[in-house]
């Protein structure tokens, strides 16, 4: 797949799809301040065990974080 395909598949999608399933699973993450050089940064971990061992996790400043439960 290219990025073009991608990009056409993107601009393809409905702005506002129907339906109340969008594919999207909840989890519950465990954030944990990042300590060191800036503090002001948060490592998300993910409470699913599995998820851990396959190294999924996020390191974002606060900004950039959205409840999506709040903001819909």
């Amino acid at each position: 797949m290219t990025w073009s395909s991608l990009e056409g598949e993107w601009e393809d999608q409905p702005d506002d799809p129907a339906g109340d399933d969008l594919g999207y699973d909840l989890d519950e993450w465990e954030r944990i301040r990042a300590t060191g050089v800036d503090s002001e940064k948060y490592l998300y971990l993910p409470g699913d065990e599995e998820l851990l061992r396959e190294e999924a996790f996020l390191v974002v400043s606060p900004e950039a974080v959205a409840d999506l439960v709040d903001n819909r």
